[in-house]
């Protein structure tokens, strides 16, 4: 019994080892450009271990890139649930944003939505996130900073079509993300502010 417990133990850990490994290989290297013998080598298990575990790359990347998410969900969960402004709110989520692009190859947003199950995972995963993104639109029309004539749901679809519009015209590879939100979803958010509100953002921007 208590070898059955430790061998579920190590499987278990070694299961979340493969998650982060295999994260960091595709978000540094690209999707296409990481191979499941080059995930193996880095943890030093053998392929035929890592094939037991993931039956094949399209779900390592599915699971890899779900934990990642729920991961980021929480820290920014957390964030909010410490009682901070919607100002304080966009400014957190926009250096999460930064060191992620910092941190990640534009080959790998551009090989994502290739993959079947993980392009499904991102459209439902993209219907929670757009709830929430309602409930802050709320708050933050609640707390004077955005204005209550807004639709918010038309928001969420000028935010994808910014979203879209840059990663489809490469425009990661030709200006910074500090530059791509100051020029695209900065303007955006100051259009969807109050008078009070544009001055708040201006004032915490200024101090990033």
């Amino acid at each position: 019994m208590q070898v059955l417990k430790e061998t579920n133990s190590y499987r278990l850990a070694l299961k979340d080892r493969i998650l982060d490994t295999a994260i960091r290989l595709f978000m540094t290297q690209g999707i296409r450009a990481v191979k499941m013998d080059d995930i193996a080598q880095q943890l030093a298990i053998s392929k035929r271990t890592l094939y037991e575990i993931y039956a094949d790359k399209e779900e390592l990347l599915y699971q890899s890139i779900a934990k990642y998410d729920r991961q980021r969900a929480e820290r920014m969960a957390d964030f909010v649930a410490q009682g901070h402004n919607v100002v304080d709110i966009i400014l957190e989520s926009y250096r999460i944003k930064v060191d992620e692009v910092h941190n990640v190859n534009s080959l790998f947003y551009e090989d994502i939505l290739k993959y079947p199950k993980v392009a499904q995972y991102i459209r439902e995963n993209h219907e929670q996130v757009r709830q929430k993104f309602l409930v802050f639109m709320q708050q933050g029309v609640s707390e004077g900073i955005f204005r209550p004539d807004v639709n918010c749901d038309m928001v969420p679809m000028l935010l994808d079509a910014i979203g879209h519009y840059i990663m489809t015209n490469g425009l990661l590879h030709k200006y910074s993300v500090e530059e791509l939100f100051a020029n695209f979803f900065l303007v955006s958010l100051r259009g969807l502010c109050t008078e009070h509100g544009v001055k708040a953002l201006d004032e915490a921007m200024a101090k990033v």
